[in-house]
């Protein structure tokens, strides 16, 4: 997959706007880090996962994308795949303690297995990029973030506003922003991937304010 774009100083903005977006994601990772040790809820399992694997897929991807190795877009596919396993967590909270680790295991399997059928031959390898983004819009972005949205519209007080939040942030990275980039607007793409920690983190802290605030 290669970005269209203009180049900057011999490269081109696009690929680096990928890298610089996981950056980002890695920086609103570590800003999570204490309210999720903090809390550690299914939901900030699900949005710390997010932030992780998408800082590890975007760097990798703008990488691959700007030096056309395909290790690098391995490495992205993989982390999609990976934290596909651990975000489903939240859509299975539902289930028994025992049912939940089942299914986590089953689906960690899965993804390993599905990326290691990939391995196969060249033209698959090939063939992944593509594959996994609509896998993370399916999977991470409609089931993951569409649960927790309905979740949230279930909510009361406080908590509504930082679990709709929360999956508005997956939905606006893993539904739009992959939408933008297969339909070839990546800087679409960049505007509402980079729209995504900003939507999570804003809506934990204004959460967090009125509830500073109703006490």
């Amino acid at each position: 997959m290669m970005a269209m774009g203009p180049m900057v100083y011999g490269y081109n903005l696009v690929n680096i706007l990928m890298i610089a977006s996981g950056i980002f994601y890695l920086i609103c990772a570590f800003l999570l880090w204490k309210p999720f040790r903090r809390e550690k809820n299914e939901l900030l399992s699900a949005l710390f996962a997010f932030l992780v694997y998408q800082a590890i897929s975007m760097f990798f991807m703008g990488l691959q994308m700007e030096t056309m190795n395909m290790t690098y877009g391995l490495i992205a596919a993989l982390a999609i795949f990976i934290g596909s396993a651990y975000m489903l967590k939240f859509p299975f909270s539902s289930f028994s303690k025992a049912t939940r680790r089942i299914l986590f295991y089953l689906s960690f399997a899965t993804v390993i297995a599905l990326f290691v059928w990939f391995m196969q031959t060249f033209d698959r390898q090939m063939q992944l990029m593509h594959f996994v983004l609509w896998y993370d819009i399916v999977v991470n972005g409609i089931i993951v973030g569409g649960s927790i949205i309905l979740y949230g519209l279930r909510a009361t007080g406080n908590m509504r506003l930082k679990i709709i939040g929360g999956g508005s942030g997956i939905v606006s990275c893993c539904v739009i922003a992959n939408t933008a980039m297969i339909s070839g607007a990546f800087f679409t793409s960049s505007v509402f991937a980079f729209a995504a920690p900003v939507i999570i983190l804003g809506s934990i802290a204004l959460s967090r304010r009125k509830q500073n605030l109703n006490y």
